[in-house]
């Protein structure tokens, strides 16, 4: 990770009238990481381009879109995943993942706005 921090997508979607229920629906997204913000809660961030900026965009799974996340991954992976998620230890902790999965299908909304460190 770089130490840029890239204009957020989801304030540029708000920014430009789009409501925050619309379901947005992305494909083919690569997941080499993930965080925890909080507990019950995993994080993936990439980067995405709108006319020529680049912008930071985040992806919350809680619940069972969890489960959905972690079925990308093969066992044995997918078993070290759920031991991770299921430690409180680990909640602010990143996890690089290597080989990487992939998510066909993300259908989002843009939710709630959010204020970290």
């Amino acid at each position: 990770m770089t130490d840029l921090f890239l204009p957020d997508y989801g304030l540029y979607l708000l920014r430009k009238g789009l409501r925050p229920e619309t379901r947005l629906v992305f494909f083919e997204l690569p997941v080499d990481h993930l965080t925890r913000p909080a507990l019950r809660t995993v994080s993936i961030t990439l980067s995405t381009e709108e006319q020529g900026q680049e912008y930071a965009i985040s992806f919350d799974f809680t619940g069972p879109r969890i489960d959905d996340l972690l079925a990308t991954f093969p066992e044995p992976a997918c078993e070290e995943l759920w031991q991770w998620l299921e430690d409180p230890t680990t909640v602010g902790e990143h996890l690089q993942l290597s080989p990487a999965a992939t998510l066909h299908t993300v259908e989002a909304t843009l939710g709630v706005m959010q204020r970290g460190l």
